[in-house]
């Protein structure tokens, strides 16, 4: 097969996923962690994600504009970086004289670049790109405008800078430049604020409030952004505001240490937040202060709402707190889904916008992004991405401050150095296993995500989360956890299956003993049976078996029956010392049982250990470190043949068996962590194989590469990633990675593909259909496919199709005819012409050639990928 062939059959795109991100996450000493917005007419809210930027209606909740990164050249390249991101956003065109474009938005990367951007129109456009120069380690933290005066129409510009002062740890320099954007985005220096610990800005932009050191004494700062005033900026001592205070409260380390601050419209009022749970708010008039107490771990966010009557604080109690500052009283928005890390009034008090961490999974960053209703504290917009539980932790992982020292939380005295230890583990670790476990269910085509304690669906097709199901009983599910319970370890979902046809799930937990007894190390294995009502999105428990495999002995890999056996209605588990239990819903019972079992056959443990079951259910291949066994499903025992014919039943590979794929009934794919090997059933030896060591040996952990390997059972073809660590000009490892998806034919004798992609891939799985679904460690989503699905790739410019039917002009049927009548009056046009011009439709290119009939032809030649509530949704989308 050419070359040129094999990428007409398969291709790569990166059309989903995406993880909502905090601009100023990493900046520890930034108060204002997050960037959303909303519309001018207050019905849009907009989200910036690490690969695109997502605008969600108020009223229906749902996205009703995507812009992604990946459809256009010039975000392609600025975003290609993983280390950019989208400091800022700003309503309108403000590098024009028409900056009260409500279509438009400006937005400002952390490293100085301006891209304009019509959020309602066609991304195709080219976008305006400007630059602004740094310096550079300088990252971009806020944009301020402000109209020059009340009469004018025009707008001046400031841009508030923050660079890290290496030699002090967590300390910043910040610089507040006037910025001209109409002369080629020159900037010009006003101020400079060292060694600052603390930053914030009031709700309407107009004030800025520092905490930092001057003279080797801690100092506050209240400095204003546009107007020159003779009582601003305002300076006064740290310690001033200590011995207001009572005196025995302020005794501990974590009394002192300020977490988050927020400074009010009028710049009357300061409130801190400290690590001990005390909120205390200044009077900056005469310095008074009162002390507000209810927290009882570090407090991570504080605001103002924009009149200054109510104060809103949030931490590690999952708890969004009210508190009316005429009166003291509160109220509270309890049993958040994550640790409040940021909250801030947008519309005139009209909303809340709130940013959660998930803190439970501490390998990543897992933010969830609410915008709540003031009136009744109600959702109006959820919003969130896939949330993966990786192997290690990945770069960029930020955990929130706590006055306890645990995996989820960064302590007073470990935040200096653990941004740099984090880094320098990740650059010596030998083993770089970022994989996660994930499955698709045949049934809805939905992704599962185990998230610690809990399950989320995600469906890859709409790109938006269907369900989050807490599976386990624990702490978490009731209530958040502070101080020291943030040690106690929650059950851990670590592994889910489902049956053939969809309609059964299985999952497998680990529960852990609290630290510091005789018993904590005896684990409790439990799994789960569950079953779906048609209508239900929730998944209801049916069997809990504790320890299946004996007291403290893990289940280390699971397998559902092909259709053949039972109507697919079992599991086969396996355990680290060689044995096997099948599992089956008995009719009669009404329940799973347990109906065979095959004790441990081997003296030692091993947890390289895999599964693979013959389509037609008649055989059983069973990997145990190095050995591969052949077991008869009929009488659970090792393969022996009829009469005198000679059988292997036994393989001795190479290395540990890391996973074990059945291609056509033919073939068996056994990757170790050495080979890639196919080894034909019927003749009992091995056809070929291939050198893995380069790239697998020492980096992932037993059994892990088996989620890096997928087969299509319908065309036996199978797609196997590499992730290799980038070199830097010294040849020396970096944070960097980069992934390679090769795909191979049946018995691994031809490659019909080699792809790149540009991140770190942590799992690969078949869509039951025709592609192949992967997500990499930024959370996205991409398909290996041999088709082109519009509703996969978003259609780019969803607006092309409709462009020209405007409404009140003439019919619907009249313009449709006035499309396609001068294409086709030219004459007959020939396939390949008809077939480039499919493809330049469904890309969104812009051309001079005009639809004609067949030119949808190819939409519909993969349509039973879409879901009609799908292809709907994305109808309505389009012509409302």
């Amino acid at each position: 097969m050419t070359q040129s062939g094999v990428y007409q059959k398969y291709k790569l795109s990166v059309v989903s996923g995406g993880r909502p991100i905090l601009p100023r996450g990493g900046n520890t000493s930034c108060c204002n962690k997050s960037q959303a917005c909303l519309t001018p007419d207050e019905l849009g809210y907009i989200i910036p994600f690490n690969n695109q930027i997502k605008v969600y209606s108020v009223e229906t909740r749902q996205c009703i504009k995507t812009l992604k990164f990946g459809n256009n050249g010039i975000l392609s390249k600025i975003f290609a970086n993983d280390d950019t991101c989208i400091a800022h956003i700003s309503i309108g065109d403000i590098t024009s004289q028409d900056s009260d474009d409500d279509r438009k938005i400006t937005v400002f990367t952390n490293d100085g670049s301006v891209i304009v951007l019509n959020y309602r129109g066609k991304l195709i456009d080219s976008p305006k790109y400007l630059n602004i120069k740094l310096a550079e380690n300088e990252t971009i933290c806020k944009v301020f405008g402000s109209k020059t005066s009340d009469t004018s129409d025009s707008k001046e510009f400031k841009i508030l800078t923050a660079e890290p002062t290496f030699s002090f740890g967590s300390q910043y320099t910040y610089r507040l430049y006037s910025l001209r954007p109409k002369e080629e985005m020159k900037i010009a220096l006003e101020q400079v604020v060292e060694s600052v610990i603390l930053s914030s800005w009031s709700q309407n932009d107009k004030l800025l409030a520092f905490l930092y050191y001057k003279e080797k004494r801690k100092q506050f700062m209240i400095m204003s952004v546009f107007e020159k005033t003779s009582a601003l900026p305002k300076e006064f001592d740290f310690q001033s505001i200590l011995t207001s205070q009572d005196p025995s409260s302020t005794s501990s380390n974590n009394s002192r240490y300020i977490t988050s601050m927020a400074l009010d419209s009028d710049g009357s009022q300061l409130a801190l937040g400290f690590a001990s749970g005390v909120i205390t708010v200044v009077t900056l008039e005469d310095l008074q202060t009162r002390v507000l107490k209810w927290h009882i771990d570090s407090v991570l966010s504080l605001s103002f709402t924009q009149d200054g009557t109510y104060l809103l604080s949030g931490g590690w109690e999952k708890v969004l707190s009210f508190w009316q500052l005429s009166t003291n009283l509160q109220q509270f928005l309890p049993r958040l889904n994550g640790v409040i890390v940021d909250c801030q009034p947008l519309g005139n008090d009209k909303y809340y916008s709130i940013a959660l961490q998930m803190t439970e999974n501490f390998s990543s960053s897992d933010f969830q992004l609410l915008l709540l209703n003031s009136g009744d504290l109600t959702s109006r917009v959820s919003i969130n991405g896939p949330l993966p539980v990786f192997n290690s932790v990945v770069k960029n992982t930020v955990q929130p401050f706590s006055a306890i020292s645990s995996k989820a939380s960064t302590t007073v005295s470990a935040v200096n150095n653990s941004k740099k230890k984090h880094k320098k583990k990740l650059l010596k670790s030998k083993r770089q296993d970022y994989t996660t476990c994930a499955e698709i269910n045949p049934l809805s085509k939905h992704i599962y995500f185990p998230h610690i304690s809990a399950m989320q669906m995600y469906d890859f097709y709409k790109n938006e989360q269907v369900s989050y199901q807490y599976m386990t009983s624990g702490i978490n599910n009731s209530m958040g956890k502070v101080r020291f319970e943030l040690n106690i370890k929650d059950p851990e979902v670590v592994n889910v299956k489902f049956t053939k046809n969809g309609k059964w799930m299985i999952t497998y937990e680990v529960e852990y003993p609290p630290e510091d007894l005789l018993s904590s190390k005896d684990l409790l294995h439990t799994l789960k049976f569950w079953s779906q009502e048609d209508n239900d999105v929730n998944w209801t428990l049916k069997t809990k078996v504790i320890n299946p495999h004996s007291t403290g002995v893990p289940v280390t890999s699971i397998l559902p029956a092909p259709h053949a056996i039972n109507g697919s209605k079992g599991f086969l588990t396996a355990d680290n010392a060689g044995g096997l239990k099948y599992w089956s819903f008995q009719e009669n019972e009404n329940n799973w049982c347990l109906v065979k079992l095959s004790l441990p056959n081997f003296n030692h443990f091993s947890n390289s250990v895999s599964l693979a079951w013959s389509q037609d259910g008649s055989l059983i291949f069973h990997g145990f470190d190095e050995k591969l066994l052949t077991i008869d499903f009929d009488t659970f025992a090792p393969f022996e043949g009829s009469g005198n014919i000679d059988t292997i039943n036994e393989f001795n590979l190479d290395s540990e068996i890391q996973a074990i794929k059945v291609i056509n009934n033919t073939n068996l794919i056994v990757a170790t962590r050495t080979t890639l090997n196919t080894i034909n059933i019927l003749q009992g030896q091995m056809v070929n194989s291939f050198d893995l060591f380069p790239y697998v040996n020492g980096v992932y952990k037993k059994g892990h590469l088996d989620r890096l390997i997928a087969c299509d059972e319908k065309t036996g073809r199978v797609a196997l990633v590499i992730n290799q660590q980038y070199e830097d000009s010294n040849l020396k490892l970096s944070m960097g990675y980069k992934a390679r998806i090769v795909i191979f034919n049946a018995d691994l004798s031809e490659k019909l593909g080699i792809f790149t992609h540009e991140e770190y891939i942590a799992w690969i799985g078949w869509n039951h259909d025709t592609d192949f679904i992967f997500v990499d460690i930024g959370s996205r989503l991409g398909v290996v496919g041999t088709t082109i699905n519009t509703e996969m790739l978003d259609e780019v410019d969803k607006d092309i199709l409709l462009n020209n039917l405007q409404p009140g002009h003439q019919d619907f049927k009249q313009q449709l005819l006035k499309l396609s009548s001068s294409k086709l009056t030219e004459g007959v046009i020939d396939h390949d012409q008809e077939d480039d011009l499919t493809l330049e439709l469904i890309n969104g290119n812009k051309n001079e050639k005009l639809i004609n009939m067949n030119s949808f032809t190819n939409m519909f030649e993969n349509i039973q990928n879409v879901q009609m509530d799908t292809l709907f949704d994305r109808v309505m989308k389009v012509i409302t």
